[in-house]
């Protein structure tokens, strides 16, 4: 199938999750076109980027007849308030609109004050269709916002060959992809595990990866006396990430806030095991003694059960891998592809 009827509007950033999403979808749909609202380098005039594609989005709409949707990525604050223009924009020009919603901490951004609510209310009531990452998303935006154009679409992820766990080297190897910030909990774990017996113990090894506050994350790696077994990667993509999750056994994901983490899916398409916290969408994926452990964010200290339970039972690796296996088959990219394909066919044959 050509997906040349759509146009879709995100983030240039290949390093975010939104810019992750798009990526698969690239790979995977014929046609794909896309303009970027929010460039990748740091160094560039944001206001005047985004002024400059506007102007592209408008002269792409009026003189290529074959678009008919907009399909625009959104997370919170000025990444809603840029899409909201553009959104404005094709709305204006005829053209059927999805907001896909990506924030985590979108919830929050809208109930910031009375005005937002009333903006990103209308906004959104504008779309002709809203697009929300779970299904706990959807009943959130329908009960606060009072939308009824919502639609749920996973996060698409590509698929890995599963590797069954090995407990060789009585060793048990963690992973973290993620920004480096207190929201994801990367701080509270290299403190948690530095005084675990476990670690201690030289029973764990914990592998970061992601960019952020590398210097607080140094600072607490290099402690003194500490046993050497957390590394820093920085952030990878391709296939240094894909050797990483191969070669881990359980992924690791302790964030405070989240919307349906990009990471936590491949990890799972990958055959592994999740840790992380009950937060967001992630309940609706991970699931506590069947392919993983939750606990509460915040409350790190809920992993001394889970640790023993693996340390007692680690035949669970394999156990719970297999299953995140089996389970991550639902957002493998053809079915989201599909699925997407579902929504398309239901906005264009609505007047």
């Amino acid at each position: 199938m050509n997906y040349k009827h759509v146009l879709f509007v995100g983030p240039q950033n290949e390093k975010g999750g939104i810019g992750a999403v798009l990526e698969t979808y690239r790979t995977e749909m014929k046609g794909f076109q896309m303009i970027s609202t929010y460039p990748s380098a740091a160094n560039v005039n944001m206001p005047l980027y985004f002024f400059k594609q506007l102007i592209n989005i408008f002269k792409l709409l009026i003189t290529d007849e074959d678009i008919k949707i907009l399909h625009v990525h959104c997370a919170s604050r000025g990444s809603f308030m840029r899409k909201s223009l553009v959104v404005l924009l094709g709305n204006a020009l005829g053209k059927k609109t999805i907001m896909h919603v990506h924030g985590g901490l979108f919830h929050r951004f809208y109930q910031s004050s009375a005005f937002m609510t009333f903006y990103v209310k209308y906004i959104l009531r504008s779309c002709d269709r809203v697009i929300c990452l779970t299904t706990e998303w959807r009943r959130t935006f329908s009960q606060e916002l009072n939308l009824y154009n919502l639609s749920v679409l996973l996060n698409p992820v590509k698929t890995y060959p599963f590797k069954t766990f090995q407990f060789s080297s009585n060793t048990v190897s963690l992973l973290f992809l993620g920004t480096i910030t207190e929201n994801k909990g990367i701080f509270e774990l290299v403190d948690y595990l530095q005084n675990n017996p476990y670690y201690l113990a030289n029973k764990i090894k914990l592998t970061i990866c992601g960019e952020g506050d590398s210097e607080k994350l140094f600072n607490l790696i290099n402690k003194e006396h500490t046993v050497r077994n957390i590394f820093f990667e920085g952030w990878v993509n391709g296939t240094k990430k894909e050797a990483l999750l191969h070669e881990t056994d359980i992924f690791i994901l302790p964030s405070h806030y989240e919307g349906l983490p990009m990471a936590i899916l491949e990890a799972m398409s990958a055959g592994k095991p999740i840790i992380s916290t009950s937060v967001g969408g992630i309940p609706s994926v991970v699931k506590h003694n069947h392919n993983g452990w939750l606990i509460e964010p915040g409350n790190i200290n809920q992993l001394d059960p889970v640790l023993d339970q693996i340390f007692t039972e680690p035949d669970l690796i394999s156990s719970y891998g297999l299953n995140a296996f089996v389970d991550a088959k639902q957002f493998h990219v053809q079915a989201i592809v599909s699925n997407l394909n579902t929504i398309y066919s239901e906005i264009l044959t609505t007047n």
